[in-house]
């Protein structure tokens, strides 16, 4: 099935095509580049697998959680890709898409951890994003029998001392913010105590190759998305929105 997917849920976003079992990607720079970029990407990406964006048969982006700017970007080029061209569209979890990512990394050579044997080690992975305001995105990734593998729970507005609160010694964690949180981690007296298990570093942001992945997967159980009525999940409201909220009497 020839897919395209798009993630530009962080500054730092990339696009793939992937058909036949081959997968071309591209890393896009700044979410200031990502409208201008992800079009001629998307091209690029398609043209070294030998087709173009129009062939396209199933759309796989991002919905959130990430920047607001990003994931409207992403998500509308999504849609307008899938409008013109009729390919499926599926809007992906970057919880459950950073979930694989870590797992395919610890185990290479394994399928999927609902048939993983007891030598490939499964568990729940928790994984964060940077929500700014010195507050996190969370949520927790269980290996689970469905269509990709994992089932992602609650989807949580947090602090970071709310999160580290909801851990249990040796868990493992994994996502964007551990960018920002790495140090604090380290000094942190209840995240020692706590052991934590972190995941390889290249596992901590989506790529559009697993976005891709992911939607495949989806669109093999019979998943889809209407173009007209996706959006982007968001996790808390825009600030836009917030402000009238504190207009409104």
């Amino acid at each position: 099935m020839k897919t395209l997917a798009i993630d530009s849920s962080l500054p730092a976003g990339s696009v793939a095509a992937l058909s036949e079992g081959r997968v071309a990607q591209q890393f896009l720079p700044g979410v200031n580049a990502h409208a201008r970029r992800i079009a001629p990407a998307l091209t690029e990406v398609a043209a070294s697998l030998g087709w173009t964006p129009g062939e396209a048969e199933l759309i796989g982006v991002v919905r959130g959680p990430g920047s607001f700017t990003g994931l409207r970007i992403g998500i509308a080029t999504a849609k307008a890709l899938a409008w013109t061209t009729g390919a499926t569209l599926i809007g992906v979890s970057g919880f459950e898409v950073i979930a694989r990512q870590c797992f395919t990394l610890a185990n290479p050579n394994a399928s999927e951890p609902r048939v993983a044997s007891p030598s490939v080690p499964v568990y729940p992975i928790s994984i964060v994003y940077d929500a700014g305001r010195g507050e996190l995105f969370a949520a927790k990734a269980v290996p689970a029998e469905s269509a990709t593998g994992w089932h992602v729970g609650p989807e949580s507005l947090c602090t970071v001392e709310g999160w580290l609160a909801t851990l249990s010694h040796g868990s493992h964690i994994a996502g964007p913010a551990l960018n920002a949180l790495g140090d604090r981690l380290a000094v942190d007296p209840l995240a020692i105590r706590l052991g934590l298990s972190i995941a390889p570093r290249q596992a901590w942001l989506p790529t559009a190759a697993e976005v891709g992945a992911v939607a495949i997967l989806l669109a093999a159980a019979g998943e889809a998305h209407n173009p007209h009525a996706l959006a982007p999940n968001y996790l808390r409201p825009t600030y836009a929105h917030e402000n009238n909220s504190r207009s409104s009497p």
